[in-house]
């Protein structure tokens, strides 16, 4: 099972954030803490970074300490979800879609959200809404 993390020092909304995204994609989530990359690639092989990175979100995936894809965040939104839960990520940017679409449940969703975004479905009836940086 992946594991989803935050920075050491996160922000609240990062920390939600990682943890509905832990949800989406079925993955565990863990806290931070003082643990440096060694102790998270020990939890297990596949690792999720969730950081701020100046004006930007950084969403690091790392499997067996390799780096797979860097996706940068310009800006997220969370609203109220209507209807029922979606599970997995919907990903309208094409080259976000090919490097998760190996490691997580990910539908290309091109045709139906507006360019560069990426939508899941979070806890307590949150639905994020990510503008992901080409």
């Amino acid at each position: 099972m992946t594991v989803v993390t935050t920075s050491r020092k996160p922000l609240p909304e990062l920390r939600s954030l990682a943890r509905d995204l832990a949800f989406a994609i079925g993955a565990g989530y863990t806290t931070r803490g003082k643990a440096g990359m060694g102790d998270l690639f020990a939890l297990d092989e596949s690792v999720v970074i969730v950081s701020r990175s100046g004006p930007f979100f950084l969403i690091q995936v790392f499997v067996d300490g390799e780096t797979i894809t860097e996706i940068t965040v310009r800006s997220f939104a969370v609203e109220e979800r209507p209807g029922e839960i979606a599970r997995g990520l919907f990903v309208s940017d094409r080259p976000v879609y090919e490097a998760l679409k190996d490691r997580f449940n990910v539908a290309f969703a091109g045709e139906t959200l507006p360019r560069r975004r990426i939508v899941f479905d979070g806890t307590q009836r949150k639905r994020y809404t990510l503008e992901v940086l080409p």
